[in-house]
């Protein structure tokens, strides 16, 4: 027994030396991510417009520019409206901007021709079933799959809301398992948060979220006080590692701008 878990030890150590780790474009966030792996589920919580959208779109552009196989699906937008935001984010102006056309067309062009030959594949489907994701990630074997939001995906029946939901969440962890592929779930928190003094999300935020917060590999909660000041003095936006089992839990500092989030000269913490 004792050489079979040496074996098995020094084969890890070898598998590690030759890995491409994971990688989401934030410098400070891959401390805490470096070692997710194909079978891993993500969860981005945070309540509606604090930016869960456009910080996934974030990590897919720098995903796609590292030539990852990836996969999105999208219920709540037509794939149109979310190309656009893909571009907005590459390009690093204001969605409205290049919605009203006021982005110069050689450079619009050249981020457009960036994504020739990458593998990024958007499905928009309203009425998206378990079956149709595993079907799809079976189709293209992606290395890492998006779901925006896991709430609208449509549940089996059940006796109630919650066993639903947690139906769709204990088969999305098999699908991530059986199939090697690392799968970010989008999530809506609960109002409890606006209930509180303090804004910061929690755990138990998580909407219908017992299960969510048990198959979770790793939980990242955004959190921005702009969202709840107009014109905060100090503001901070932040990435909070709620639960990670692959590495430490903190939090990372980021600017937010156009937007969307980007790498700054804060502090992490642990």
């Amino acid at each position: 027994m004792s050489n079979n878990i040496k074996e098995i030890y020094l084969n890890e150590q070898e598998r590690l030396k030759m890995t491409d780790f994971f990688s989401t474009g934030f410098e400070e966030l891959d401390i805490f991510c470096k070692y997710i792996e194909g079978g891993n589920v993500i969860t981005i919580g945070g309540r509606p417009a604090m930016g869960k959208t456009n910080f996934s779109i974030s990590l897919i552009n720098h995903m796609v520019e590292k030539n990852k196989n990836v996969l999105c699906f999208i219920m709540d937008s037509p794939k149109s409206k979310y190309v656009m935001r893909l571009v907005s984010e590459k390009i690093g102006t204001p969605l409205l901007k290049l919605l009203d056309g006021k982005v110069r067309e050689e450079e619009v062009n050249i981020v457009l021709d960036s994504y020739i030959d990458k593998k990024l594949e958007i499905v928009d489907k309203t009425n998206l079933k378990i079956e149709d994701i595993e079907t799809k990630i079976q189709e293209i074997k992606p290395d890492i799959v998006f779901i925006d939001y896991v709430q609208l995906i449509e549940a089996p029946k059940a006796p109630n809301l919650t066993e639903a939901v947690n139906l769709v969440i204990k088969e999305i962890k098999r699908i991530a398992v059986e199939n090697n592929v690392i799968v970010v779930l989008l999530s809506q928190l609960s109002r409890a948060v606006e209930a509180r003094f303090d804004k910061h999300p929690l755990l138990s935020d998580l909407r219908n979220g017992s299960l969510l917060e048990e198959i979770s590999d790793v939980i990242l909660m955004i959190y921005r006080d702009s969202y709840y000041e107009s014109e905060p003095e100090f503001p901070q936006n932040k990435i909070i590692i709620e639960k990670n089992l692959v590495g430490p839990v903190g939090t990372i500092y980021l600017d937010f701008k156009h937007g969307f989030f980007r790498n700054c000269q804060c502090t992490t913490t642990f």
